[in-house]
């Protein structure tokens, strides 16, 4: 179909939007005979620019063009864009899975210290999920001689003023896990009617606005230039592994990524068929790592920098052992 012809026919699909695609077919025949003489053709134009033309062929539809026979409601708007860090951005300091108030202290205090005697300074600061445990809004058996829910609001909200006033010129953005998504998943369900209500959300109750704490939720990507970064909850199924989690990331996202989640530090690497290297990383935790619900796992804690230098970024990925960084 040459241009002109395409103009026509999207002309009529226009102004006959609910009409059938034979009689349209049939009225621009009778309207354009020099240009259209064959039914079945001009009725597998418009059938083409109104998608029913069959899989192969809506495949390769004219989106931009396509015109639809019926009036369709705007869809609920999700934004699933990935969070971009830029190159400017880098270096980065990336710290998970604190759980307070089941947090290692001396480990928080090492990953903060690192940060400060980093040269350059870190530019941009990743909490990457599950600094909050909300044991308390759990589904599994609770006691109730633990932390409730503003002391661990408090306790949380401390060390990120900390974080804040030590770090005053860095971007810090907190990521939400699992964990986090405990406390809307639970007015979801047991207060939907107060939900929307203002000051009830986390981001609210951490004042993290007031701290200028951006916060990416809905299990959204953070990319890093070349490199992916995500809590470890955002498959559905989990990139768990019972040899390393990192193989499981790569096993899933097929991309170089760094995760926390599974609390363990792992690193693993496979060259695409080109000799593009795929690298993947999880990193430890800043946790208790013998808390009282799980007392025997495979834990470390540890945390993980970013750097760039021209166009190549390297990840290191720090454990800590004995209160020292190896």
């Amino acid at each position: 179909m040459d241009y002109v012809t395409q103009n026509i026919v999207l002309k009529y699909l226009q102004e006959f939007k609910t009409d059938s695609t034979s009689t349209i077919a049939r009225t621009i025949m009778k309207e354009n005979p020099g240009l259209f003489t064959d039914f079945e053709s001009t009725r597998n134009y418009i059938r083409y620019y109104r998608g029913q033309s069959g899989s192969t062929h809506r495949n390769k539809m004219d989106i931009e063009h396509y015109v639809p026979r019926v009036n369709i409601p705007e869809p609920v708007e999700q934004n699933y864009e990935p969070y971009i860090i830029s190159k400017e951005d880098y270096p980065l300091l990336i710290g998970a899975d604190a759980h307070v108030p089941y947090h290692n202290r001396d480990a928080i205090e090492l990953f903060i210290e690192y940060g400060l005697n980093m040269k350059p300074k870190p530019n941009t600061i990743i909490l990457l999920g599950d600094w909050a445990d909300f044991y308390k809004l759990s589904s599994w058996n609770i006691d109730p001689t633990m932390p409730d829910i503003k002391q661990e609001l408090e306790m949380l909200k401390s060390i990120l003023t900390s974080i804040r006033k030590l770090f005053p010129k860095a971007k810090i953005i907190y990521k939400y896990g699992n964990h986090e998504e405990r406390y809307d998943r639970y007015l979801m369900t047991r207060a939907p009617e107060v939900f929307h209500l203002p000051h009830t959300h986390l981001k609210e109750q951490l004042e993290l606005d007031k701290l200028g704490i951006e916060v990416v939720t809905d299990k959204r990507l953070i990319t890093a230039w070349h490199l992916t970064i995500i809590h470890g909850h955002e498959y559905k199924f989990s990139i768990n592994n019972p040899v390393s989690p990192s193989r499981g990331l790569f096993m899933k996202a097929k991309k170089s990524a760094i995760c926390g989640h599974f609390h363990q530090k792992t690193e693993y690497s496979e060259p695409t068929i080109t000799g593009h290297v795929i690298r993947d990383w999880s990193i430890g935790g800043l946790c208790n790592l013998h808390p009282f619900y799980i007392p025997l796992n495979k834990w470390t804690n540890g945390f993980a920098t970013v750097t760039i230098t021209d166009d190549f970024y390297t990840v290191s990925n720090k454990e800590i052992i004995s209160n020292r960084i190896v």
